[in-house]
């Protein structure tokens, strides 16, 4: 309960920070304007940092056990947010920006000891002080300015370090660490309440505030979380949690070494300027770039016992692949959208095409009503509701009565929109809660679902028309919500991961109903019929 309470009080703080600082942005000085290596055309407030500082420091002082360690991490965290800002007003020199990196830094590891002090070889031996320190203090300043050089896209650098986040907070968790694991869910509830606006088109920018303050603390608490004396895992899978970065990092620098710059020169030659140069969309680009993070991601947990040359060999053979695959198409030209003459399809496609131009209507219908039979197997097949569940629904009926008699052609409103998305959660728990009834509503009630699921695909890949569109952000939550429960140390319950996944499938297939702009009586019909007969189930159940 802590661990979800800190992530959504992290969330809701920073959510509710950016609208007020992005109004504030032009007369503090923090906007991005537009310049030849950006690839944004209008001005963008640079505040997303300052709130996910925010919501980072309340929930720790408030919410997490206070220690040396957080004290140290905390301090860092202060003087590059200082530093950050800084910079996104006035542009530093690189000498000014390292000298702020390596306070934060110095102060950390004086505060709260954070060090790498062994390596898994053999038997965990011991690095020399003098070394273990050193090796620290480089691997935070280089994985603090690997994390801000790869901000280069929109929800690119939050994106990927919200798996960072989640792969420490599984290794916290593994061995027992509350508090690593509870510093690990406020990180990445601030990131789910920041992304929420930095989603490709982005309203907001984190700025350097932001991606260096990531950076250091994805660094801090990977050493936490593989360096503590109760952590049993390898002290080289840092390598593998921030993997993406680093390759970014190293093959940047490299490029510019060899064409004798400086490094810290900008340019247009990071991993997301070649994507978009071999053709790929904005979007696409951030996914395939979200997904080779996701590979290192479950290689991290998978390897997370093994050797260090183990994990030192696997990153740099992943680095080869992706740098050599990144050559190849370079140098041979491949696009992955290539230009195609326009000419008359055969007559047999020709055919095809206007049976393909009839599938959306009739995927929107497959999906409508397998939805809707999913909602009256389950309404049928529950056994009791409880008083709690049957007073919502009332509660709900009665705006939504109201407003179906006031605008009953009008388009769906907020008041049908938060009747939807209650609906499908009380379907979900009504679900769970009578999946152990019988074998033959369990199967049902999946083949349901996996029908409209399937339609829902079908209607946004053959609709022409993608008023629903998916985001990078959609594909973070799917993984994280699909995916990580299954993985974690401590098995969650059977019904609340089948729970996580119903309600996904469900919530996405209402929001693409809800952004047909559906008008008429047939959208209220339905939810007034389903809150209706869940409150009428409810109080049968008290009269029983």
């Amino acid at each position: 309960m802590l661990f979800f309470l800190a992530f959504i009080v992290a969330l809701s703080i920073t959510a509710a920070l950016i609208p007020v600082l992005a109004r504030w942005a032009p007369a503090i000085g923090l906007t991005d304007r537009p310049g030849p290596r950006k690839l944004h055309t209008q001005p963008v407030p640079r505040v997303g940092g300052i709130a996910m500082a925010l919501g980072i420091l309340a929930p720790a002082m408030l919410l997490v056990a206070q220690t040396q360690s957080l004290h140290g991490l905390l301090a860092g965290i202060l003087v590059l947010l200082v530093f950050g800002v800084w910079d996104d007003r006035a542009d530093l020199h690189y000498r000014v920006k390292f000298l702020g990196q390596m306070l934060a830094v110095g102060l950390c590891i004086a505060i709260s000891g954070v060090q790498i002090q062994t390596y898994a070889a053999d038997g965990h031996p011991l690095l020399p002080q003098a070394l273990s320190v050193a090796l620290t203090f480089f691997f935070l300043i280089g994985v603090t300015n690997a994390v801000n050089l790869s901000d280069g896209l929109d929800g690119l650098a939050g994106g990927m370090a919200l798996l960072c986040f989640c792969a420490i907070a599984l290794l916290a968790a593994s061995g027992g660490n509350a508090q690593l694991t509870a510093i690990a869910c406020i990180e990445g509830g601030a990131l789910l309440g920041f992304l929420r606006f930095n989603t490709h088109p982005a309203r907001v920018f984190m700025g350097d505030g932001g991606s260096q303050v990531l950076g250091f603390t994805i660094g801090v608490l990977a050493i936490f979380a593989t360096q503590s004396d109760i952590s049993a895992t390898s002290a080289a899978l840092p390598l593998l949690l921030v993997g993406m970065p680093i390759i970014d990092t190293l093959m940047v620098m490299l490029h510019r070494f060899r064409q004798g710059r400086s490094p810290f020169t900008s340019d247009r030659n990071h991993l997301h300027h070649r994507l978009l140069e071999l053709g790929f969309r904005h979007g696409e680009a951030v996914i395939l770039l979200y997904l080779s993070q996701v590979t290192l991601f479950l290689l991290a947990y998978f390897l997370r016992f093994a050797s260090d040359l183990l994990i030192i060999a696997v990153f740099c053979a992943y680095a080869a692949a992706v740098l050599g695959l990144l050559r190849w198409a370079t140098r041979s030209g491949w696009r992955v959208h290539p230009e195609t003459e326009s000419r008359s399809p055969p007559l047999g496609l020709e055919r095809l095409q206007r049976t393909l131009r009839r599938a959306p209507g009739l995927a929107l219908w497959v999906m409508g009503a397998s939805m809707f039979a999913y909602a009256a197997t389950v309404i049928m097949e529950t056994g009791r509701v409880g008083g709690d569940v049957t007073v919502l629904c009332l509660v709900l009926l009665v705006p939504l009565l109201v407003s179906a008699l006031a605008r009953a052609q009008g388009a769906v409103g907020w008041v049908e929109r938060t009747a939807a998305y209650v609906s499908v959660m009380l379907l979900v728990y009504l679900d769970e809660t009578a999946a152990h009834t019988s074998h033959s509503f369990f199967g049902t009630s999946w083949t349901l679902l996996g029908i409209t699921g399937v339609a829902a695909l079908a209607r946004f890949w053959l609709s022409p028309e993608r008023r629903f569109q998916l985001t990078t952000l959609d594909v973070l939550v799917v993984f994280i919500a699909l995916v990580i429960p299954h993985l974690g140390p401590v098995q969650l319950p059977a019904e609340l991961t089948a729970g996580i996944a119903k309600a996904v499938i469900l919530l996405y297939v209402v929001e693409m109903l809800l952004a047909l702009d559906i008008r008429g009586r047939i959208p209220r019909t339905c939810l007034v019929l389903m809150l209706a007969a869940i409150a009428a189930r409810g109080l049968l159940s008290l009269n029983a």
